[in-house]
């Protein structure tokens, strides 16, 4: 006769890994970490706020030196500094031009008003002659200028000795310059 003895315990019994005291120790040990967690965001959280509003705040400080009269008069200030660098790093060939164009104006003319406009590279030019002869060389004169497209003359009227005791004809003409002498 066999006899089949079993020494292993059975499988139908049910062992609870932790103990009653073991899990209670374990249950407060999350909620501590729980708790600890929440705590850090919270206080990163209040932390980031804080800086947040300290940011805000410069930022509206900031904004209102921007809105205000210092700001604007520096800003203005700053704006002609870039004007003058620019006219200073234009002066060179500007006064070359304007000293090569001068040639091609006779003593008896008087100019009273000069411009240009640099994207279309037109100059417009106002001035007194003696009389209309000395207008009529001037215009040839400004003809043969070589840096000259085309000269279109647009009025003329004469004009009597007033204030200032210059009297002779008034004029306005025009003059398209060559794209070869606009560049610098």
């Amino acid at each position: 006769m066999v006899t089949n003895i079993n020494l292993v315990a059975p499988e139908s019994e049910n062992k609870s890994p932790l103990t009653g005291k073991s899990a209670l120790t374990f249950s407060i040990l999350l909620i501590v970490v729980v708790f600890l967690a929440y705590g850090a965001i919270l206080y990163f959280g209040n932390s980031y706020s804080k800086q947040n509003s300290e940011v805000q705040r410069s930022i509206t400080q900031e904004k209102a030196k921007m809105a205000g009269q210092t700001y604007s008069d520096l800003y203005d200030f700053q704006e002609r500094l870039i004007l003058l660098d620019k006219v200073t790093n234009d002066h060179a060939y500007w006064d070359r031009f304007f000293r090569d164009f001068s040639r091609y104006f006779i003593p008896e003319v008087r100019l009273t008003d000069f411009s240009f406009d640099e994207k279309e590279g037109i100059l417009d030019v106002k001035g007194i002659a003696a009389n209309f002869e000395m207008l009529s060389r001037e215009v040839i004169l400004l003809k043969s200028y070589p840096g000259s497209e085309s000269v279109e003359f647009k009025n003329s009227s004469e004009k009597t000795s007033g204030e200032n005791g210059q009297g002779g004809v008034e004029f306005d003409v025009t003059v398209k310059l060559n794209d070869s002498v606009l560049k610098k």
